[in-house]
């Protein structure tokens, strides 16, 4: 589980809410490597936006930090759970996009050094092949040319 901070502008932060961004966003460690997952913190930032447009009420923004990397997402729409659900959708994204960058690497050189290090394969000596019945078709094509 991610440790969050949580914290609210402009507007009182409802109990269920903020469970509701704790458990998503705490929930994204498990597209981590394992390596970090401990040393993961996001701060999460709700805001009522005062601007007056109707349609961006409520912001929603995640700064996640894992082992020196920061992982931004900020989303604004008219329900705050919704706004959650986007900015948890980016951040699985750019977790997974952080663990195939870091995790694999170590795989390819391992992958390569088998490769080239491997001796070549003893060719496979091919003669001739006789095939079952081929004789009878033989026969057969000398009688019928004869």
């Amino acid at each position: 589980m991610i440790k969050c901070e949580m914290t609210a502008r402009n507007f009182e932060l409802d109990p269920k809410v903020k469970e509701y961004a704790e458990e998503k966003i705490g929930n994204l460690d498990k597209y981590l490597p394992r390596r970090v997952r401990g040393s993961a913190a996001a701060t999460i930032m709700l805001e009522n936006d005062p601007s007056g447009r109707e349609d961006n009420r409520y912001v929603c923004e995640v700064v996640m930090v894992v082992s020196g990397t920061k992982m931004v997402s900020r989303e604004a729409t008219i329900n705050i759970y919704a706004a959650i659900d986007i900015v948890e959708a980016k951040l699985q994204a750019q977790s997974k996009k952080y663990k195939a960058k870091v995790t694999l690497e170590p795989r390819r050189i391992r992958m390569l050094s088998r490769w080239i290090g491997r001796k070549a394969e003893p060719e496979l000596e091919t003669g001739p092949v006789e095939l079952e019945g081929a004789a009878e078709l033989e026969g057969a094509t000398e009688q019928e040319a004869a």
